[in-house]
């Protein structure tokens, strides 16, 4: 009867080589969080992890009727888990965790990690699970309870919850994020304004002194003017006492 409920995968490898990977859906998404959650232990314990992969895919099925492979879910896990922590580098010292619906059911996930490792060093798994049970959590749910202790409207209600609350931080996050970049305009506008003074008032300062230069020069050229004015004078005058002389030298010399 147990081999009768395990779904069995007849594709060969050459057409799933081939095959276009299915998107995944809400409901596989939600689904795949509840069996990472609960194999999580189980996975960081094994090395050769395939068989707990196909566990989790036959676990998945029965929750949602969906069919896939181990190799699937460890593909979409390892992608899941490199997208939350670049997420998380990037909103780091925010407030508001990213806007990504599945970021903080991942983080209480992950979390469990160290208290896991600590477990498996002091006792075997009851102990381990009576420490994660015990120890106390930063979030008002706990980290970890097995998925036959939920119902389908409790787990309904967990994910609408985490949902909404990505969308109420998903708005204050944007509403910070413009009044950031009306910030940063403004700044950037006003220092425009400030090397746009600068600029003007440096040519005001060129232009002064190319006014007083050209003052300069044409008081000077006024002044060469003068001189030359004052030389013709004395030429004239000049000339006129020689033709004096000569008038006067013609009539002496005159019988």
């Amino acid at each position: 009867m147990a081999a009768a409920e395990i779904p069995c995968y007849t594709l060969s490898s050459q057409s799933e080589k081939h095959r276009r990977a299915r998107n995944w859906t809400d409901a596989e998404m939600r689904g795949l969080m509840l069996v990472w959650e609960e194999y999580f232990e189980e996975l960081k314990q094994t090395k050769r992890n395939a068989k707990v992969y196909e566990r989790m895919a036959n676990k998945l099925f029965e929750m949602t009727g969906e069919n896939r492979h181990g190799e699937e879910i460890k593909i979409k896990i390892t992608n899941m888990t490199f997208q939350y922590r670049k997420l998380k580098c990037m909103s780091d010292g925010e407030s508001v965790p990213p806007d990504w619906p599945y970021f903080k059911t991942i983080d209480r996930i992950l979390s469990k990690l160290p208290e896991q490792s600590d477990g498996r060093q002091q006792a075997g798994p009851s102990t381990s699970q009576t420490e994660a049970s015990q120890s106390p959590s930063a979030k008002s749910t706990p980290l970890y309870l097995p998925y036959n202790q939920f119902t389908y409207e409790e787990r309904e209600e967990c994910f609408e919850d985490d949902h909404s609350e990505s969308s109420t931080s998903l708005q204050s996050y944007k509403l910070r994020t413009g009044e950031r970049v009306v910030k940063k305009r403004k700044l950037q506008s006003f220092n425009f304004q400030k090397k746009k003074l600068k600029i003007m008032e440096n040519m005001l300062e060129e232009q002064k002194k190319l006014s007083r230069a050209m003052e300069e020069t044409c008081r000077e050229v006024r002044r060469i003017l003068d001189q030359q004015n004052i030389i013709q004078v004395q030429s004239l005058q000049l000339q006129e006492r020689m033709m004096n002389l000569l008038e006067k030298m013609v009539s002496k010399s005159a019988p």
